[in-house]
């Protein structure tokens, strides 16, 4: 099998153009899909999913090429050859067999992310500025030696009959905190901003790994630096969508949310990701607290971890799949989508303004139950003692 390097991107076309050439217009919404396939251990499920919603756009992650853990095969060109797809593979990672990884993690092969349609494309790659975790250096200390780095594979679509398409397929780091995927994600906004007076209609989908929160909060693997503990009361995504999010360029160049989060100077953003942190139209029509798409250890651990951030469409209508995770450790989120005029991002704006404000008041309702339940269990523990203490003076007449 000819494999690739980390930050080449493979592409593979096995559409039958016969059946429906490039240039027909499509007579309903598009339909994307964004699924990270948890290396695609069930590839057969994971398949017959996406034949039966018979999307036009697939933002999926953790493609496996070659790599023992998932049957050795080329699990990017099966996607394309079975769905008759168009579609282009970002490698991040080469997975460096070895003997301290076990049977379900070995590898040697490659790993990435990808883009998948009906229609022609062209694809390059976002090497990330930010990297938060070493995996050249450091990835053999969690039984997954590789080389490689992060990186967002953009496929630029040419839907027939209608402006192109700017699809960005990204999976973040997973073993950082809130500080390192910030950076990634400003990696994004920065690319989105800089291509949106030219390409505005965007989708900016992936697993972006926003769980630093719960039970992860008290993991040093899952969630470092300050923000695991100032976060107390929200969700990561809860976070993002108050800080970031939320933020516009009408707000100022500057995030100022940012950089009024109280830390000492030498821990503060940067200003270069304060200049980044400004949201340039996404919006994301799930719910930020209710919509989970991953949950792991008995439920104990889950958090909305992937996103499907669209800009300048109306949102048709939106649902997830996979909801038993029966065929990933991930659940699918769809989308039908129409394009729109510029003022659907003020609409969009709006809303995640109206968004981030609700969830606001939903921490500081939360901190005060907290704060009320810590100071009548504090109350209640000081009546006892000073009841026993008066029976037993009692006693002692």
């Amino acid at each position: 099998m000819d494999l690739g390097l980390p930050g080449e991107i493979l592409t593979y076309d096995y559409r039958n153009k016969t059946e429906r050439p490039a240039t027909a217009e499509i007579p309903r919404p598009l339909r994307v899909v964004q699924w990270n396939i948890e290396r695609g251990y069930k590839l057969d499920a994971v398949i017959s999913t996406l034949e039966k919603l018979d999307a036009d756009i697939l933002c999926l992650q953790e493609i496996d090429i070659g790599n023992e853990r998932s049957g050795g095969e080329n699990h990017g060109q099966v996607i394309a050859q079975r769905l008759g797809l168009n579609g282009g593979i970002a490698i991040e990672f080469q997975e460096l067999r070895s003997p301290c990884r076990n049977m379900e993690q070995q590898g040697g092969g490659i790993h990435g992310n990808a883009v998948y349609s009906k229609f022609d494309m062209s694809f390059r790659a976002i090497d990330h500025a930010h990297q938060p975790y070493n995996w050249p250096r450091d990835g053999a200390l969690l039984g997954e030696p590789r080389t490689g780095r992060r990186c967002t594979l953009v496929a630029e679509i040419s839907v027939p009959k209608r402006p192109p398409v700017l699809a960005y397929s990204a999976h973040f780091e997973c073993f950082t905190g809130i500080i390192g995927r910030v950076g990634q994600l400003c990696d994004l906004l920065l690319d989105s901003r800089n291509m949106a007076a030219n390409r505005p209609h965007q989708l900016v989908f992936g697993d972006l790994n926003t769980f630093a929160h719960s039970l992860a909060r008290f993991s040093p693997r899952y969630a470092n630096g300050w923000y695991r503990f100032r976060t107390l009361g929200m969700s990561e995504p809860e976070w993002w969508m108050k800080n970031i999010l939320s933020w516009y360029a009408d707000d100022g160049d500057n995030n100022r949310r940012l950089n009024d989060e109280g830390l000492p100077g030498n821990l503060r953003f940067s200003d270069e990701i304060l200049r980044a942190a400004v949201n340039p139209g996404w919006f994301d029509p799930f719910d930020t607290v209710k919509d989970i798409t991953i949950s792991n250890h008995a439920g104990w651990m889950t958090a909305k971890a992937d996103w499907a951030f669209v800009r300048q469409f109306l949102v048709v209508r939106h649902w997830m799949e996979n909801r038993d995770f029966d065929a990933a450790d991930h659940r699918c989120l769809v989308l039908e989508i129409e394009y729109a005029h510029p003022e659907v991002l003020d609409e969009h704006r709006t809303m995640t303004r109206r968004i981030a404000h609700d969830l606001e008041l939903r921490r500081t309702t939360r901190i005060w139950a907290w704060c009320s339940l810590a100071a009548a269990t504090v109350l209640s523990c000081v009546a006892v003692r000073l009841a026993r203490s008066s029976m037993v003076s009692g006693l002692a007449r």
